[in-house]
């Protein structure tokens, strides 16, 4: 950890609390700051960071827009005053002033870590305990950004916080953005979720939600699992239907229904183990990157996840004879949509955008 001083000044410090004095833990920070004569401590969290004991104290920064300390553009020359060997006072009052000037004006990179916190004044009130069973449904903006809320307020501290999410938070699966094979929200970058370090603050379940049991307040999985809940959001988001229109199933998922079949070798892009049928050394990738037999991968859709999956097939070493895109016209699934419900005609352009039938975008890309 640093503790950080009223005048700016940081050390590094260290702590280790013997488990029997947990119970005091907000008690002994405060012992530290008052002998240190310190007013905060703050923790940096890298990518191999121990969680400590100690963290359930802290205030956990959210992210925000990079800090540009300048005054003008980041990327600017400084403006200089001709300097005047003869009048140095003249000198320095005509410098434009500057924000952050110690700082290096061309460092536009992203902090590696996650910032965590806390002051004299936090560990003086009191922080209420919430044991309230909690299930988000769902890893979309609305549920990541629901549990990042209630994780941000410094006078409570939820304990029990389940989030159900096929095939588990983004980063899971990926090592960089590179890699991805579908589009992700720009509201959490690749680099927010690591930071939000969700898998040490709240329980991440890979699973899949196939009941709700209101009576009993009761969620069922489809592995058999039921997740009791005393506060239920869903926010799964707008999801792939094509297979589900043409009642078959992606491959990684199973049915019960017997009116749905599963479909070897089809993959929906919503399908919760795309990244483990795709996976490098996977049979389905090993057949599309075999250069001795050829074996051709159509991509069908009309959103920006059709060119996603090409990008990250393409990086994956497929060569780009073998992928073939196939694109639907806009009112070809619309039929399977109640046109007279006046959401629904709002959401179309959303479901169905019509960027496909744009000549500039089509010419970007």
């Amino acid at each position: 950890m640093r503790e950080h001083d009223a005048k700016g000044h940081s050390r590094l410090i260290y702590s280790v609390i013997n488990p029997i004095f947990e119970k005091s833990t907000r008690f002994l920070l405060k012992e530290i700051l008052r002998l240190a004569g310190k007013t905060c401590l703050y923790f940096e969290v890298q990518n191999r960071t121990i969680i400590p004991t100690v963290f359930s104290e802290l205030v956990h920064i959210r992210a925000r827009r990079f800090p540009h300390f300048l005054d003008r553009k980041w990327d600017h020359e400084r403006y200089e005053v001709a300097k005047n060997e003869d009048d140095e006072d003249a000198y320095e009052s005509n410098l434009t002033p500057v924000d952050g000037a110690e700082r290096d004006y061309l460092d536009e990179n992203e902090a590696p870590f996650a910032l965590c916190f806390t002051t004299k004044r936090l560990l003086s009130e009191p922080k209420i305990l919430k044991n309230s069973r909690i299930v988000v449904v769902g890893a979309s903006d609305t549920g990541i950004s629901y549990i990042e809320a209630l994780l941000s307020i410094s006078y409570l501290q939820f304990s029990n916080i389940t989030l159900i999410s096929p095939g588990g938070l983004p980063h899971h699966h990926i090592a960089d953005k590179r890699a991805n094979l579908k589009a992700y929200s720009t509201s959490y970058t690749f680099d927010e979720l690591k930071k939000l370090m969700l898998e040490s603050r709240v329980q991440v379940l890979d699973s899949r939600v196939t009941d709700i049991d209101r009576s009993d307040k009761n969620v069922v999985l489809h592995d058999g699992r039921v997740v009791p809940y005393d506060t239920l959001i869903l926010g799964m988001g707008i999801q792939d239907q094509t297979l589900a229109s043409l009642k078959y199933t992606s491959q990684g998922i199973t049915s019960d229904q017997k009116k749905i079949k599963q479909a070897q070798g089809v993959l929906s892009v919503d399908d919760p183990y795309l990244y483990k049928f795709l996976h490098a050394d996977s049979p389905l990738m090993r057949a599309l990157t075999d250069r001795r037999r050829t074996t051709n991968c159509v991509v069908y859709g009309r959103t920006l996840h059709t060119y996603c999956f090409i990008q990250g097939l393409l990086n994956r070493g497929v060569d780009p004879k073998s992928i073939i895109l196939a694109i639907p016209e806009a009112t070809c699934h619309i039929e399977e949509y109640d046109l007279s419900d006046p959401i629904m005609r709002g959401d179309l352009p959303v479901i169905y955008p019509d960027a496909f039938e744009d000549d500039a975008i089509l010419a970007k890309i």
